[in-house]
């Protein structure tokens, strides 16, 4: 293979892997749940991804709905029941689709029986220590889903003994950019100071749901469907996301890239 030949190949491949810096991984997935200690509460999600993809994907990317029908659809189940749904364009970014989800649950260890939740595996189950919350997104969720990073907000009843994710009173964070996710998926864990017994703080429905939801977005008084959930901008400052580097990367790579590939080729010149 000649040098000019072995340049092209390089060239191509990094515009390649600049595209897929700037559109791989479409959807970004943030979860606000509450539970009590008998593992029935609240789950609340919102996800959005270019209008674009949404409509190419026909309001539907792998197991995330975009439209109100396919909804009640893959997130409803014995064991859930959507209580809110909200399809919506960002004003943040006129150029996205979101979607909120607020669903009550009633067993978390048949979380799967929704088609939504289809690749992720959630257990409440007891131990001598307490009562221990696992939620594993799967491979297969962040694939089929197109995700490009998952924060996961917890507030539970009890409180919490230990976790893996960052400890805020009763509540745990988790924060995985799809590029820093463990091969064998998403791992959340706790454990909390019960024995199973509940009082029911979480009900999924009512005044007990919107304090459920200002306990775990720091008792933000503003109401609405669209104050109550998370506002991925404001998210995305935190240590440890890409921020404005992610775009300003590719671009600083691109250039460098066509600089070198200018010179090698007037260097061939002047041989």
């Amino acid at each position: 293979m000649n040098s000019k030949s072995l340049v092209n190949r390089i060239f191509i491949l990094s515009l390649f892997l600049v595209s897929f810096l700037f559109f791989g991984g479409a959807v970004k997935y943030f979860q606000i749940s509450s539970f009590n200690n008998n593992g029935t509460g609240i789950i609340s999600l919102t996800y959005s991804a270019k209008t674009e993809e949404v409509k190419s994907s026909n309001y539907l990317i792998g197991n995330l709905p975009f439209v109100q029908d396919k909804i009640n659809e893959y997130f409803n189940s014995d064991v859930t029941k959507v209580t809110k749904a909200l399809v919506y364009k960002d004003k943040t970014d006129t150029t996205l689709t979101s979607v909120n989800v607020e669903l009550s649950i009633s067993n978390l260890n048949k979380l799967q029986d929704a088609k939504a939740f289809n690749d992720v595996e959630a257990r409440w189950l007891k131990s001598d220590t307490g009562m221990v919350f696992s939620w594993l997104f799967k491979p297969a969720h962040a694939k089929t889903n197109s995700i490009s990073i998952y924060q996961i907000k917890v507030v539970f009843e009890g409180d919490i003994r230990s976790t893996s994710g960052v400890l805020k009173g009763k509540e745990a964070d988790w924060y995985v950019p799809i590029e820093k996710m463990d091969p064998r998926g998403a791992y959340f864990v706790a454990t909390i100071n019960s024995d199973g017994t509940t009082q029911n703080t979480f009900s999924g429905s009512g005044k007990e749901n919107d304090g459920a939801k200002n306990n775990v977005s720091g008792n933000n008084k503003e109401s609405g469907e669209k104050k109550a959930i998370t506002d991925p901008k404001t998210e995305e400052k935190k240590p440890g996301g890409c921020g404005l580097f992610a775009f300003e990367f590719p671009v600083i790579l691109l250039g460098g890239l066509l600089m070198n590939f200018k010179r090698l080729k007037k260097n061939k010149k002047l041989i």
